[in-house]
C-alpha cells in the first residue's frame, strides 16, 4: 500500500520516495484524494473506498469520513496504476492534436484557460476512455491541468481549465457559491409556446440517471431552471431553440427538466423519447457564455458552437 499521512504524503514509486506537503485537514476523504489526484472521478474514488483500495488507518471508511492530524491514508499502488495517474504522462501530442487543441482556447489568463469543448469528447479520463479533455490539455500544456467543472460527453461549450491546484480551488469555490454565471443553448423537440418560463420540478437521483420527483419527497432536490425562447422552426420537424439559465446546479438538470416539460433535447438518448424520428450525432446542448469576477477583475466569455450546432437542420 502507498502510505499517506495528512501532514505529508509518502509513497514509493520506481524505488524512489516522494514527499508532498498537505495542509488540508478536517476534510472528507473523497475530496482529499480527489484534490491530490484531480484526474480521478469521485465515483472511482468512492468505489475504491468501498473495495478497500483506499483506507484510513488500514481500515475501510465511508466517503464522508473526515481526516484529522493523526490519520494515515493508505492507497493501493495498483489502483493508481489502473487510473493511469501514478506519474504524469510524458507522451506528446501529434501535430494534428496539437493544432486541434490550440484552436479550443478562447480565453487565456495567467491562472486558467477557457476552452471551447467539442461534443463527443469526455471531460475526464476514465478506465473506459482513451480520449479526454483533461488528458489532451495536460499533454498540450506539458504539465497537469485541473478541471474546474464538467460538461457531459456529448455537450459542447465553454469549459474552465485551471493551471494550478490553487487556482482550481479558488475557481471551484466561485462555482460552488454560484458566482460564475453560465448560459446554455438547447435545441429541443416540439414548439415551445411561451417566450419565457421557469421550471421548478424537484429532482431525485436514480442509479441510471436523474428523474423528476412528483410529489416532492424528503430525498428530492430543489431545482430551478429558467428558459427564454429564441426561435421556433418546422423544418425538418418541429423544434425550438432555447436559452437556458441554471438557478440550481443538479446532475442532468436541464436534460431532465426539459424532458419532463415535453421538450427533450435533440440527440438525448437517455431522457429523450424513443419514438422521435431524429438521430443527431451529438446532444444539442451548448454552454455558450461564462461571466464572473476573478481577483476583482470581470471575466466575460462568449463561446460560439464549434460542433456544427445548427448544421444538422439546414
Amino acid at each position: 500500500m502507498i502510505k499517506l499521512r495528512c501532514s505529508c504524503i509518502l509513497y514509493k514509486c520506481m524505488n524512489q520516495e516522494s514527499y508532498f506537503s498537505v495542509t488540508r485537514l478536517d476534510q472528507r476523504i473523497d475530496k482529499w484524494v480527489h484534490y491530490e489526484w484531480p484526474q480521478i472521478s469521485y465515483s472511482a474514488i468512492q468505489k475504491a473506498l468501498r473495495t478497500g483500495d483506499i483506507r484510513v488507518n488500514r481500515k475501510k471508511v465511508s466517503s464522508s469520513y473526515r481526516l484529522s492530524q493523526i490519520d494515515e491514508v493508505y492507497v493501493y499502488p495498483g489502483w493508481l496504476k489502473k487510473m493511469s495517474i501514478l506519474e504524469p504522462s510524458k507522451e506528446k501530442l501529434c501535430a494534428y492534436w496539437q493544432e486541434k487543441v490550440s484552436r479550443w482556447i478562447i480565453y487565456t489568463h495567467e491562472d486558467f484557460w477557457i476552452i471551447r469543448k467539442p461534443a463527443g469528447i469526455p471531460c475526464q479520463k476514465g478506465t473506459s476512455q482513451t480520449l479526454s479533455v483533461d488528458d489532451l490539455m495536460s499533454k498540450w500544456a506539458g504539465c497537469p491541468v485541473y478541471l474546474v467543472h464538467r460538461l457531459d460527453k456529448f455537450v459542447s461549450g465553454a469549459l474552465i481549465i485551471a493551471k494550478t491546484p490553487c487556482s482550481a480551488s479558488a475557481l471551484g469555490k466561485l462555482m460552488k457559491e454560484r458566482k460564475i454565471q453560465k448560459r446554455y443553448w438547447a435545441l429541443v423537440h416540439g414548439r415551445v409556446q411561451k417566450d419565457q418560463g421557469h421550471i421548478r420540478f424537484p429532482l431525485v437521483n436514480h442509479p441510471f440517471g436523474t428523474r423528476v420527483c412528483l410529489p416532492e419527497t424528503p430525498k428530492s432536490l430543489v431545482c430551478h431552471t429558467e428558459y427564454f425562447r429564441r426561435g421556433v422552426y418546422r423544418v425538418p420537424f418541429d423544434y425550438s431553440w432555447l436559452e437556458l439559465s441554471l438557478h440550481t446546479g443538479r446532475k442532468h438538470q436541464l436534460r431532465a427538466h426539459l424532458s419532463h416539460l415535453g421538450h427533450p433535447i435533440i440527440g438525448d438518448n437517455v431522457y429523450g423519447k424513443s419514438f422521435l424520428d431524429c438521430s443527431a450525432s451529438s446532444l444539442k446542448l451548448h454552454s455558450f457564455s461564462l461571466a464572473f469576477f476573478y481577483n476583482e477583475s470581470p471575466i466575460l466569455v462568449d463561446c460560439p458552437p464549434i460542433d456544427e450546432f445548427f448544421t444538422y437542420f439546414s
